[in-house]
């Protein structure tokens, strides 16, 4: 009976099959996840760094101050001079000082504006060095063991030339 297996025959050929099919699944197995972590790194490595935020801008720190009215030197009679203006300031330091030495503020801004001539500020040049004037003027210290003032900008909210 040569068709005929024994039982320790039956038995090789059935642990030979289930090791080879363990043998394919775990292949399949690796490269399956081999394949994953392939796409997955893929996946990470292609992202888009974070976009880095947005710098935040501290908001301006204005000085307003009351309007000014002087006699301009002229040789055709009596002008003047109204106009208000705004002191745009650094920081909050600079702000109050500014205005806790309000008074020499307006002295030191009337005194510039009383010298001008009328045809000094008809131009926009001329209303231009007049602000770097007052920035310069408001910028000066208060007292000898005091700092500068940041002045950033003057900024004419009326001007009217009579």
């Amino acid at each position: 009976m040569a068709n005929t297996l024994t039982s320790s025959q039956a038995d090789g050929s059935n642990t030979s099959k289930r090791g080879r099919l363990l043998l394919v699944l775990g292949v399949v197995l690796v490269a399956v996840l081999g394949a994953g972590g392939f796409f997955l790194g893929n996946i990470l490595s292609n992202r888009q760094p974070a976009a880095p935020a947005a710098p935040v801008v501290a908001p301006p720190i204005f000085v307003p101050l009351e309007a000014f009215t002087v006699n301009l030197k002229s040789d055709d009679g009596d002008r003047f001079l109204h106009t208000g203006l705004s002191l745009k300031v650094a920081n909050a330091k600079d702000q109050a000082r500014i205005t806790e030495y309000l008074p020499e503020v307006r002295s030191r801004i009337l005194l510039l504006l009383s010298a001008k001539q009328p045809a000094d500020l008809a131009t926009v040049e001329g209303k231009r060095k007049l602000a770097q004037e007052i920035q310069q003027t408001v910028s000066k210290p208060f007292a000898p063991n005091l700092p500068q003032q940041q002045v950033v900008d003057v900024l004419f909210t009326s001007f009217v030339v009579q």
